[in-house]
């Protein structure tokens, strides 16, 4: 039984066990990598850490589900060695989120078909009409302006904008010789638009999702990798979420294939296949298409809980909890987005709603007691599949757990931000550099210049703790899909 702490949220258990350790571990797509670092630093340097207890969520759940194989710390770390070995083979977003062909037609013919119908549509200058206005505020002409269309017509103020109609007929044909020249230039495409947009939309109404899981995802669930036979035998616990469309609740299957809610208390007494939990932990909504799983169908755990870390602390009776997040807390600074299309103002809304989501998981995990590791920086987003990104994400994983096992200082924090900085940097530098077709002395130099900031940086942190190798970082071209044969400049005297 769980009492109630920050929130009215579960918080340590009433009869915690001393021995039990958990692991709570995030979604977050391919920042799975900024995990990947973080336990390999724990399983390395902290003796307290022997889970048996395993929550995720998302990529967590994988991460998560194929820890659980074990009991034994030293088979997890060997679980965690492949892991990060197939994460590490990841070479282009394709490898974890492959286009739907339906999608991918839509992305590489889509702005064809734009350029295609431009010449038949135009937006005219609108005529006003005189009308009385309904409200005080609006004025006779439907039309909302974007800005100012002369220095004596002053903007719309934003309830004007809102509330103002739009014209009864903003886009209209206007034909010309030039457009009718147009249609025939390419009259022997809109046949073809007309076959791509029935494929289309057939394939959006059929699979759901704009990707299915690409072939690293496939190589993660493979019998030789993942077995829910082992899972289910090893004596750890294990708890992956998900989300229910129909009812909109947030369920947990166990190690066992069994549908908890997210008191841990028992659905029903039915078992499921783990290996499709763990898809349906990972079936980002619109991204991947709903498992169906019983009676429900089910999304991403994230919808709900990205960090489903109150189950592990409130219910499962663990003494010690690790909570290992890839989640950023806050968001990146953007510029003005007045203009932004609807794509740009949803995308960023949920951003900053998935943020404030995760700032509570991450307070109530402080709330309780836990260590929490989770990066202040972001090294890349969720869909961004690099190799480079990857290995500096793991590094920087790597170094975020140092300083909350050590309890590092601010100034020690500080040296490890500056390190990975200065790698980012290094990284921008050699891209600028092999993209050009003959890179001159500035390039060369910048370049250069960025390599001895990060030798510098490394030097400057040798009293606290760096991942192995990182003393040769500057020495080195970043991971490449293909690699760069090529000696590095910045070494030439």
């Amino acid at each position: 039984m769980a009492g109630k702490g920050w929130f009215g949220l579960p918080f340590f258990s009433l009869t915690p066990r001393p021995e039990v350790v958990s692991c709570v571990l995030s979604g977050g797509g391919s920042r799975l990598s900024f995990q990947l670092g973080a336990l390999e630093y724990l399983y390395e340097h902290d003796e307290q850490f022997r889970p048996s207890i395993f929550v995720g969520t998302s990529a967590g759940s994988i991460l998560a589900s194929s820890l659980a194989q074990s009991g034994r710390r030293e088979e997890q770390v060997e679980y965690l060695r492949m892991l990060r070995r197939i994460w590490d083979e990841m070479v282009q977003p394709s490898d974890m989120f492959t286009p739907r062909p339906w999608f991918d037609r839509l992305s590489t013919e889509g702005p064809q078909w734009l350029e295609l119908m431009r010449p038949l549509v135009t937006t005219p200058k609108p005529t006003p009409k005189p009308r009385p206005a309904l409200l005080p505020f609006l004025r006779g002409s439907a039309v909302s302006p974007a800005s100012p269309v002369s220095p004596d017509e002053p903007p719309l103020n934003p309830l004007e904008l809102a509330l103002t109609a739009d014209p009864e007929e903003q886009v209209r044909s206007e034909w010309s010789l030039a457009t009718l020249s147009t249609i025939a230039t390419h009259l022997g495409h809109i046949p073809r638009l007309g076959n791509d947009l029935n494929t289309i939309a057939k394939g959006l109404e059929s699979t759901k999702s704009m990707y299915r899981p690409g072939p690293v995802l496939v190589e993660l669930l493979q019998p030789e990798t993942f077995d829910p036979a082992r899972t289910a035998a090893s004596g750890t616990t294990l708890r992956i979420a998900m989300v229910a469309l129909e009812s909109g609740e947030l369920r947990f299957m166990t190690e066992q294939g069994k549908l908890v809610d997210r008191d841990n208390q028992p659905l029903s007494e039915e078992s499921h296949d783990l290996t499709v939990g763990v898809l349906a932990s990972c079936a980002i909504p619109a991204v991947f298409r709903p498992v169906p799983i019983g009676s429900e169908t089910y999304v991403d755990g994230g919808a709900r809980e990205n960090l489903p870390a109150e189950l592990a602390i409130g219910h499962l009776g663990a003494a010690r909890n690790y909570i290992v997040s890839s989640q950023t807390s806050g968001v990146q600074h953007r510029g003005s987005m007045a203009n932004a299309d609807l794509v740009s103002v949803v995308t960023r809304s949920t951003e900053i709603l998935i943020d404030e989501a995760g700032r509570d998981e991450l307070a109530y995990a402080h709330s309780a007691g836990s260590i929490v590791i989770y990066p202040e920086l972001t090294v890349h987003d969720s869909m961004t599949v690099d190799p480079a990104l990857i290995s500096i994400n793991e590094a920087y994983g790597w170094l975020r757990a140092a300083e909350v096992h050590l309890r590092l200082d601010e100034e020690a924090e500080a040296r490890h931000r500056r390190i990975i900085e200065s790698r980012l940097r290094c990284l921008q530098a050699e891209r600028d550099y092999l993209a050009a077709e003959e890179p001159g002395r500035r390039r060369r130099n910048a370049l250069r210049s960025a390599k001895t900031e990060l030798r510098d940086a490394v030097r400057s942190a040798s009293g606290v703790p760096l991942p192995p190798g990182a003393d040769e970082w500057w020495r080195n071209w970043e991971r490449r899909a293909e690699p760069v044969d090529l000696d590095p400049p910045w070494l030439a005297s």
